[in-house]
Parts: structure tokens; sequence; C-alpha cells
């Protein structure tokens, strides 16, 4: 028999009066070897489920993805908008508007389509109402949404569905979330930086690093956003934003609806440190230990023609000794540097090198920090 995660156990519960978890979990486990791998164990588990008489499969807000496909859940409206007109391309008139629902696990936008969106201007819909919905999931302009379409239908149900309010946590994060809130400390408050938009007008962004006791996520911010004063060791608090997946990692994006504001909260945060022996190509790790070897600066030309400069150092730690490559501005810091300097190397990535040897590139994002021995 297959152990159950949590969202297969979810849906085993919806026909739990009719088979045991024994017999379920064979099902599904049969399932997945007739289909040759070609469907995975949710959707296996979903399917056994519906041959047991469940019409609709309920699926927990929180484990909507864009990949979901039609999806069929039950959440609490929180937030009932505008009905928005827009032109099609044939020249005729639509209307839309996305309703925000919510459970325990999290929060969702559905979006509402023409004759669908009678039902808001009528108040059939309103604020604190639980619907029973069935659309399909896609990655929407805010992270993933749910479009009714032609297919899809909402109802009232009579159930007592509690919509999660508190924040979350770093390490709750996933990627295409939306209406996102979090409270977290500002552990590199960047700089602002000016670009110039097609338009040709000008605007600001900038990156935020914050932690919690969970983890690291990076915080983009836009224009007045970008320009407001933030230091070092201060608490935010994110209200209404998005997540993506940017660079092979999860980034909190910011928007017109969402707000950004200084919290008197404490969060605690401490820097997790890897050991050499513990490195692994392709993550991202901070680390610390002693410099052990030098190497010359070398220059080199980009794709673009420009000329970049590269550096290699060793740093030892008690469990071994790794190379890393200092690039771009990186090369400055080795300036009277020398052996035995300690070293603190923050959000590096690790690659496999020469040989298969890996080895450490900091690139931009990298916070490197040298001090004399003691």
């Amino acid at each position: 028999m297959m152990e159950m995660d949590q969202e297969l156990e979810e849906i085993y519960q919806q026909v739990a009066d009719q088979i045991s978890v024994e017999e379920f979990s064979d099902r599904v486990e049969e399932k997945v070897t007739l289909m040759a791998g070609l469907c995975d164990r949710r959707t296996a588990a979903m399917l056994v489920a519906r041959e047991l008489g469940a019409s609709d499969v309920l699926t927990k807000i929180g484990r909507i993805r864009p990949e979901t496909g039609n999806v069929t859940f039950v959440g609490r409206v929180l937030n009932v908008p505008d009905v928005r007109e827009f032109m099609r391309s044939d020249g005729s008139t639509g209307r839309v508007a996305s309703l925000t629902l919510g459970d325990e696990t999290g929060t969702v936008r559905v979006s509402l389509w023409d004759e669908t969106t009678d039902l808001i201007k009528s108040g059939d819909i309103k604020v604190d109402q639980c619907l029973k919905i069935r659309g399909l999931a896609k990655e929407g302009y805010s992270g993933t949404e749910v479009s009714l379409g032609r297919s899809g239908g909402l109802e009232e149900v009579d159930q007592d569905i509690r919509a999660r309010i508190e924040p979350y946590k770093i390490e709750e994060l996933r990627r295409d979330m939306s209406d996102v809130n979090l409270v977290a400390r500002v552990i590199d408050p960047g700089m602002a930086r000016e670009f110039l938009r097609k338009d040709g007008t000008r605007g600001l962004v900038r990156t935020v690093l914050l932690g919690d006791e969970t983890g690291k996520v990076r915080l983009t911010l836009w224009d007045d956003q970008a320009g407001q004063d933030l230091a070092e060791g201060e608490t935010l608090e994110v209200i209404n934003a998005t997540v993506r997946e940017r660079y092979g990692g999860l980034e909190i994006q910011t928007g017109g609806y969402s707000a950004i504001r200084k919290s008197a909260q404490k969060v605690n945060f401490k820097e997790t440190m890897v050991p050499v022996k513990d490195l692994q190509p392709g993550t991202i790790v901070s680390l610390e230990g002693f410099v052990t070897g030098l190497g010359e600066v070398r220059e080199f030309q980009r794709q673009d023609g420009s000329q970049g400069q590269v550096a290699n150092i060793y740093l030892s730690d008690q469990t071994g000794r790794v190379k890393v490559a200092l690039w771009g501005d990186h090369v400055r810091l080795i300036e009277g540097l020398d052996l035995g300097y300690k070293a603190k190397l923050i959000d590096a990535q690790v690659k496999s090198g020469w040989n298969e040897e890996l080895e450490i590139s900091c690139g931009w994002r990298t916070r490197i920090t040298f001090a004399p021995p003691d």
C-alpha cells in the first residue's frame, strides 16, 4: 500500500464511507500503473473517487495551481469587486470581475465573465457568502486564478468555511499564489534603481531581501514603494502580494492593490550556514569559512561584446575546501585580501565545475563580507 500525502488524504475523506484507506490506496496505485505513468497520483485519486460516485471532488484552495486544470472547490467570498467593461477584438463589449475566495489553506481569485457578472450587479454574490466553484485553473496577471468560462459554474452552499487571515510564513509560499500577506524582517534593504519604461517614462524598482524563522524570500517593490526608507532589521508587513518563480527561486511581487508598511512586530531570523561537505549543485546557499587560496583577476568578453572580470578564491571550513568565483563588482573585494581572512557568503549558487568538481558562483544577488583574522 502506498503512503498517502495530505492532498490524497483529503480526496479519500470524500469517499471514506465507501472504501477503506488500504483499498483506496491500492486502487490509486493500480490506476497509475494502468496509465503507464501518464497521470500523477492526485489525478488517479480523483478518478478513483469519481468512480465511487463523487461527482465533484473538492480541492483545497491552497493546492490550486495553474496546471491543476479543471477544479472544484468551496470557499468564502472575501471581496466583491466592481464589474469592468472591455472592448473585444471584434468590437463587441465584454464584462469581467474577479472575486476573491478563501478557505483555511489560502485564497484564490475567480474570474466571472459577461452574463455571470450579473450576479454581482444583482447582489446575489456578496461578501461572507460560501460558494462552490467549478472552473479552470490558470495563470493570471496576479498569480493563480480560476476562470468560470462557459463550462464552469457556481452555487451557494451552507458550509462554515473559515478563511485564513493570519500571514503566511516564508516556508509556506508557493509559486503563483495571490493575495498573500506576510510579516518578515528586512535582511537586506537593497537600493532603488531607475529604469526606462517602453513609453519613455522613468520608474523605480527595488529588490528587498526578507526573512523570518522559516527562511528567506525576495520582495520586488516599484515606484513609490521602491523609494521608501527601509533599514536592515526593520519589520515589514506585506499585504495583497503575489508569488512568482524567478531565476529558479520564489519572489514576492507587489502591484496596485498591494500595501507595504512597517510593523512593530518582532520577527526572528537566523541565517543558515551550509558546511562545505553538504554542498549540492543547483542550490542557493550561505556559507562561511577562511580564505585559503587566491587567484588572479581575469578579463573576459561577454556575449554583448562588453568586458567583464572574474577572480577565483578558495574558502575552507572544518569540513572541506571549495573554489569560489567572484564576478563583476565582487572582484574589487579581493583588493587587500589575504590568506586567513574570514569570509561569509550569503545566497551564492553551487555549480558543478571542471571535472564535476563543485564550485561556488557569486552573482549579483550574493552578499560577501571579508574580515581580517582575530
